[in-house]
């Protein structure tokens, strides 16, 4: 198990820090599919906000590079999950073609999120005493 999660998170910690550095720097060639018009209206909204998808990657590559030194790991798995589910969802709904990203970005997420379930059992306590 631990060998697993080890590899889940780094390869977590990989994708988020390559994408999130390949947003600023275009190392990575990426011919964009195309796209719904929903699709396209919902990106040209991210993208239009002027701050939005920059903020989002800078918290890609922060959180990719925690995960990868393993430190606070707990913390960025949850930061990360609200991402990983918004890039399952477009690719579900909106863009199939990424379909299999989507999928590989969630699973590996949800199974960090499980390995990692004991640091948040106190988040689940019904009537917390002070």
């Amino acid at each position: 198990m631990k060998i697993a999660v080890l590899i889940a998170r780094v390869l977590l910690g990989l994708i988020f820090v390559v994408f999130g550095f390949n947003f600023f720097f275009h190392f990575i060639p990426m011919a964009q599919p195309a796209m719904s018009p929903q699709a396209t209206a919902f990106s040209g909204g991210l993208y239009g906000s002027g701050y939005f998808f920059q903020y989002m990657k800078v918290i890609e590559i922060v959180s990719g590079l925690f995960l990868l030194i393993n430190r606070y790991t707990a913390l960025f798995i949850l930061a990360l999950f609200p991402i990983s589910l918004n890039i399952f969802l477009f690719h579900t709904m909106l863009a199939p073609a990424g379909i299999p990203v989507g999928a590989a970005v969630i699973i590996l997420n949800l199974f960090l999120g499980i390995a990692y379930f004991k640091y948040y059992k106190s988040i689940f306590t019904a009537q917390p005493t002070v």
